[in-house]
C-alpha cells in the first residue's frame, strides 16, 4: 500500500503461487479469485511496463485457463489459453529464444483442452501438435526441460490413437 511500484509484482506473484497450491489441494474458487487478483494486477503493470510484465499475464492466463478447464468451464478456459497465446507469440516475435517455449506449451495445452473438453475436436488438437512439434524439436538439445512439452504432446498423440512417429513422418512429408 506504501509502494506499490516496488510491492505490487510480489503481491502478484504470491497471489499466482497461492493459486497453484490452492488448485493442488482442490479449493478451486480460491485458486480462480487468486489468479483473476493476480491476473489484475499483472494487467495493471503490463499496462504501464509491457516488456516487463505481459509474460507474467500470459503465464496467469495460461495457469487460471488450465484451472478452469479442469472444472468445465470450457468457454472462459477457451478464451484463457487463447489471449495467453496471442501474448506468447506477440512475445516471441521479438525474442524467439525466450519465448518460443511458452508458445509451444500453451500450444501443447490447448491441444490437450480440444481432446478434453465436451465437444472435442481432434482436428484443432493436432493442429496445435503441428505447430509446437517443430518449434520443440531444435530447442530440446539446448532447454532440456522442453522434453517434458515434447513428452505431454507425444502423449496427447497416443490419446488420439496415432504413433508420435507416424505423425512426425507424415507431418514432415507435408501430409497434415
Amino acid at each position: 500500500a506504501k509502494n506499490p511500484d516496488a510491492y505490487l509484482p510480489d503481491v502478484a506473484m504470491t497471489l499466482n503461487n497461492l493459486a497453484v497450491l490452492q488448485s493442488d489441494n482442490n479449493d478451486f474458487a480460491g485458486a480462480q479469485a487468486d489468479y483473476q487478483e493476480a491476473l489484475s494486477i499483472y494487467r495493471t503493470l503490463a499496462a504501464k511496463n509491457p516488456d516487463a510484465y505481459l509474460p507474467y499475464v500470459a503465464t496467469t492466463l495460461n495457469n487460471l485457463a488450465l484451472l478452469q478447464a479442469d472444472n468445465n468451464d470450457h468457454a472462459n478456459a477457451l478464451k484463457n489459453y487463447n489471449e495467453a497465446l496471442t501474448i506468447r507469440r506477440q512475445l516471441a516475435a521479438k525474442n524467439p529464444d525466450a519465448y518460443l517455449p511458452d508458445v509451444a506449451m500453451t500450444l501443447i495445452n490447448l491441444g490437450w483442452f480440444y481432446h478434453d473438453s465436451p465437444q472435442a475436436d481432434k482436428q484443432k488438437s493436432l493442429e496445435c501438435v503441428q505447430e509446437a512439434l517443430p518449434i520443440l524439436s531444435p530447442l530440446v538439445a539446448k532447454l532440456p526441460y522442453t522434453q517434458q512439452y515434447v513428452a505431454s504432446a507425444f502423449t496427447l498423440l497416443h490419446a488420439w490413437n496415432i504413433e508420435p512417429e507416424a505423425f512426425i513422418k507424415t507431418m514432415n512429408a507435408g501430409k497434415l
